[in-house]
């Protein structure tokens, strides 16, 4: 399961999380297109510029705990309860209140959780084995019928959970041991497996979810988890609180914090604002417009101090994301895969990362991304990096369209002004297609005529190319690579190739890591080959951390990992 992250009014397909206007990814809209490489580094507030931002693969470990922590949200979850939290909200918070089977940790790979090991002893079926000595926040000890109920839940026609894309292939739940879960499927999916490190493998507590009811995950009914954090107050429309569960399972993981107060700032400008007055002690939504001036009041450029000390306040990490060029018609002036590529190959990614993202990204080999990789990850690494540079030189992008012919109708691509990195995307493709001979027009659209594109196919005509950026929900390429297979709602150009559709499948349905590792290897070099999804970029995830605060998690892993439960003093 993946998510493209989408913007108001999107629709849901295959209910993805919604995300507000807030975005990290700001244009730099005075470069032009003949000079994006030139735009580089990020202004520091008096015109001084600070460099590309760095990326920072981790920080040093809090060294002591700390009283509170003052943390800012983009918006209100609208619930707490599990089976309803598929946007950015309510993930950061339940990511330390609520656990999952499994746990999907900074390095991006599958740990043990509450279920302390797993089994696939046939294609059919998934068997856990619970952790002894677990406790809900209400004080009752975890027990394989909370576990059964939790995850039952999903299958509720009635409640209409947003997981149930994951539950689609499950025939049955049940307890078959006093610390025992088994899952029924009606085919094989190694998918479901990974799905249990994400919301749709939490758990909550049966007697106290039953009491709560339709209240369940609301102010005035609250949420019965196992995590390092409990729910300590809800105020509508101002602020959630979490404190620190003393009864926690994990001696070794209990929380720093004693209690974190989520504040739900939406103006990205009172956000930046507050980072800088020292109002906050944190916060993932960070304004790229702000980017320069908490550089430069960090002071050492946004780098890690390993020593654990410094004034650093802005920082980069890894994610799963991929921002792509999707075609969306073969039948048009992109059916031939020769034109594709050598538009492909005419980008300036580095000089569109610079431009439109203020350098916070790396560019793109394939649709699937680095941070994709929770498995095999040697393998997955090795084949990636021989792949071709997807930006190569002009003169060959110009043989191909030789070889291809050029045609005569234009490239149509879409952008809309409502996401400020797309105009910047759109204008430097213009420049890269005409560099080559192909005529290339721009279509703006308003946000919501935009947001029709990815669920209204009328919408889509007439337009060859979109863009947008997807997030996978848990670390496993085919999370993204299944959206091109045959017949899928988001393949808008209605590609189809039997080979790839197989690799897929089959890698969707293997457990064993190195095989499927293999398999995805083989359906990417085609998906590259065939530049359905052009790559662009993969973003970076920025945190604002108070300087005198250490340990966050700096990877994408705020939405399933108890990332609170770490951060701390440095000293």
């Amino acid at each position: 399961m993946s998510h493209r992250i989408p913007r108001p009014g999107a629709p849901r397909p295959g209910r993805p999380r919604r995300r507000s206007t807030t975005t990290v990814l700001t244009a730099l809209t005075a470069c032009t297109a003949l000079a994006l490489s030139a735009c580089g580094g990020v202004e520091n507030g008096v015109g001084k510029r600070t460099g590309t931002p760095e990326l920072t693969e981790s920080m040093p470990p809090a060294k002591s705990g700390v009283e509170s922590l003052r943390w800012a949200l983009y918006a209100e979850p609208s619930s707490l309860d599990p089976i309803y939290s598929n946007d950015f909200p309510p993930m950061e918070v339940l990511a330390n209140v609520c656990e999952s089977l499994l746990r999907i940790d900074p390095d991006f790979s599958f740990q043990p959780s509450l279920a302390a090991s797993w089994t696939n002893p046939d294609p059919l079926t998934w068997v856990y084995q619970l952790r002894e000595g677990v406790t809900f926040h209400s004080g009752a000890p975890m027990t394989a019928e909370d576990v059964a109920y939790s995850l039952g839940r999903n299958l509720d026609k009635s409640l209409g959970s947003y997981h149930d894309a994951v539950y689609k292939n499950v025939d049955s739940i049940a307890a078959t041991g006093d610390r025992e879960i088994t899952v029924k499927l009606k085919k094989p999916d190694a998918q479901f497996n990974q799905a249990m490190a994400t919301p749709a493998g939490r758990v909550v507590g049966k007697a106290e979810s039953e009491k709560a009811g339709k209240k369940l995950g609301r102010p005035d009914g609250g949420v019965d988890c196992t995590g390092p954090f409990r729910l300590a107050d809800w105020s509508a429309g101002k602020s959630i609180t979490i404190e620190r569960f003393d009864g926690y399972w994990d001696a070794k993981r209990a929380a720093k914090p004693a209690k974190v107060e989520f504040e739900f700032i939406r103006d990205p400008a009172a956000r930046t604002t507050a980072m800088l007055a020292g109002e906050l002690d944190g916060s993932w939504f960070v304004p790229a417009s702000g980017y320069g001036k908490l550089l430069a009041q960090g002071g050492d450029g946004g780098t890690a101090d390993a020593g654990g000390e410094g004034n650093t306040s802005l920082y980069f990490g890894r994610t799963s994301g991929s921002y792509v060029g999707m075609v969306t018609d073969l039948k048009g002036p992109l059916a031939d895969v020769k034109i594709r590529k050598a538009l492909s190959l005419a980008i300036d990614r580095k000089g569109i990362i610079s431009a439109a993202v203020s350098g916070a990204a790396e560019p793109l080999k394939a649709p699937a991304a680095p941070g994709t990789w929770g498995y095999a990850q040697p393998e997955l690494k090795a084949a990636y990096e021989a792949l071709p540079d997807p930006s190569g030189p002009v003169e060959e992008a110009k043989k191909l369209v030789a070889e291809a012919g050029a045609p005569a109708e234009p490239i149509t691509i879409a952008v809309t002004g409502s996401q400020s990195e797309m105009p910047v995307i759109g204008t430097e493709i213009k420049r890269a297609g005409e560099s080559i001979g192909l005529k290339v027009d721009i279509k703006t659209l308003p946000a919501d005529n935009y947001n029709a594109l990815y669920s209204d196919a009328k919408a889509r005509e007439g337009i060859d190319m979109l863009f947008s950026l997807w997030q996978a929900d848990y670390p496993d390429p085919t999370a993204i690579y299944q959206y091109l297979q045959t017949g899928d709602t988001f393949n808008f150009a209605q590609w189809s190739d039997p080979e790839f559709d197989r690799l897929i499948n089959e890698a969707k349905a293997t457990a064993d890591n190195e095989q499927r590792a293999e398999l995805i290897v083989q359906a990417q070099k085609i998906a590259v080959d065939q530049s359905i999804w052009i790559p662009l970029y993969t973003p970076f995830n920025p945190l604002y951390l108070n300087p005198d605060l250490t340990g966050a998690p700096l990877s994408s892993v705020q939405l399933t990992y108890p990332w609170a439960a770490d951060i701390g003093g440095r000293k």
